[in-house]
């Protein structure tokens, strides 16, 4: 922070902060306005951010709260978007839909302030830095740096600009393990974010930290090292990162967790998750087993997928699979999608009083992860998933489609609110081309194990 302030005192005039989450860049922001504000008095600063909301409610309720606590502009009324000393003497927040409103300013000094940068684009900064003209005029701009295809990027990497990086490892707070600057990011913030978005990587020897060192990190409090990856990189240590092309499950996970031997013997409890389709085009009604064992993981043991099928058919084949697992003492625990066209199975399956879960995927989640904010229940079962990846408790089947899809379902990257959920399923369809069917199955299955353990009965959720 203190070298952002100072590299704005000496009036360098391109400056960029690319930062992790949590450490403070809209504050900083906001004091920087201030400040210039403050100091020259034929100033104008133009404020903008990734969005009307981002800009309104977050940093200008910042610009208003350091300008009151300080009584900084005696005599001048704070609005909600501007704060004017005398005509030519202002601070404006500019919409970054309207890129318009962002030309024509003109003044000794003047301040380009840009939060959420990797957001902005490039018609509203072309606005923007056009009022640049004189030789004291300065630019701001903080990201986080989760899109290369940005004009922060792009700056960057033009060598043009005066470049300040901040890792969350760097923070008060995670280097001394306090919370003194309250708000902040935190050690417990880091390891339950690497926990969600990396896997810890075991590097014992000198010689695999070496191999591991550009694609490995230390949280040094811990001693134990995890995987670079993409969110990692972006939202704690402040590194670039197309967080657009990174899967929720990455790859390298899958397959270290698939079987490729088995023999199934005195299995009593297996699990099944349907994800209903009508069949028509590409989609279809897709079924994935597991095997669920006392003595090692638990086994996918495959897949079983159904073209133009009535709702009432799939009703009567989930009841003939229930049947049948019954026969050979085998109890078999259900979870379907509910979220669509899967109600009319559910209606049928009760008719025919076999016992299931009905997951409808936009219905809260269960709490599982108890301090975790989760959206919704496919964001859950998800969660669920990757979870028993991790830990090492369930084993794949070899299949690559599957793992193609499962590896392409993404986090929602919402640049505001808190709650975990993944991207619409629809922008996965666009990408893979298809729906991700065996994905969504195999997470149902998992789900509804974990349903089963947690309720005493199966009933609709």
């Amino acid at each position: 922070m203190e070298e952002i302030f100072q590299a704005v005192e000496a009036k360098e005039r391109k400056i960029l902060v690319r930062s992790c989450n949590g450490a403070g860049k809209t504050t900083a922001l906001a004091a920087i306005c201030n400040w210039y504000l403050s100091t020259y008095p034929d100033s104008i600063v133009l404020t903008t951010a990734s969005s009307w909301i981002q800009v309104k409610r977050n940093l200008w309720s910042e610009i208003r709260r350091q300008a009151r606590a300080a009584k900084l502009y005696p005599g001048t009324k704070l609005g909600q978007t501007i704060i004017q000393v005398t005509e030519k003497h202002f601070m404006i927040a500019i919409s970054p839909c309207i890129p318009e409103n962002a030309m024509g300013f003109h003044a000794p000094h003047i301040l380009v302030a840009v939060d959420e940068a990797t957001g902005i684009d490039r018609e509203i900064m072309d606005a923007l830095t056009g009022n640049l003209t004189g030789v004291d005029a300065q630019i701001v701009m903080i990201c986080n740096p989760i899109d290369k295809d940005s004009v922060p990027y792009e700056a960057e990497q033009s060598g043009e600009w005066k470049v300040i990086h901040i890792s969350a490892l760097e923070h008060p707070n995670v280097q001394n393990g306090t919370n003194e600057i309250r708000g902040a990011v935190t050690r417990e913030w880091i390891e339950d974010r690497v926990r969600s978005w990396s896997m810890e990587v075991n590097l014992e020897v000198p010689d695999a930290l070496l191999a591991e060192s550009e694609r490995a990190f230390e949280l040094p409090w811990s001693g134990k090292y995890y995987r670079k990856t993409a969110l990692a990189q972006a939202r704690i240590l402040g590194e670039w990162a197309q967080l657009d092309e990174i899967g929720f499950i990455p790859m390298e996970l899958i397959e270290d967790h698939i079987w490729h031997t088995y023999t199934p013997s005195g299995v009593t409890l297996r699990a099944m998750g349907v994800d209903i389709s009508r069949g028509l085009g590409k989609d279809a009604t897709v079924y994935s087993t597991f095997d669920v064992r006392e003595d090692g993981p638990d086994i996918q043991t495959g897949f079983h997928t159904i073209l133009d099928e009535d709702l009432m058919a799939t009703a009567d084949r989930i009841k003939e699979k229930y049947d049948d697992a019954k026969s050979q003492g085998i109890e078999l625990v259900i979870a379907i999608d509910d979220t669509g066209v899967g109600g009319g199975v559910s209606d049928r399956l009760k008719r025919l009083d076999v016992p299931f879960y009905a997951i409808n995927f936009n219905n809260r989640a269960r709490g599982f992860f108890p301090g975790k904010e989760i959206a919704n229940a496919r964001a859950e079962m998800y969660f669920v998933l990757r979870q028993e990846l991790l830990d090492g408790s369930i084993l794949l089947k070899n299949f690559k489609r599957f793992h193609q899809e499962l590896s392409s379902v993404r986090l929602a990257l919402a640049r505001h609110g808190t709650a975990y959920k993944m991207e619409d399923k629809d922008l996965t369809k666009q990408r893979l081309g298809r729906s991700p069917d065996y994905a969504d199955a195999t997470a149902l299955a998992r789900y509804g194990l974990s349903l089963k353990r947690s309720l005493k009965t199966a009933h609709l959720l």
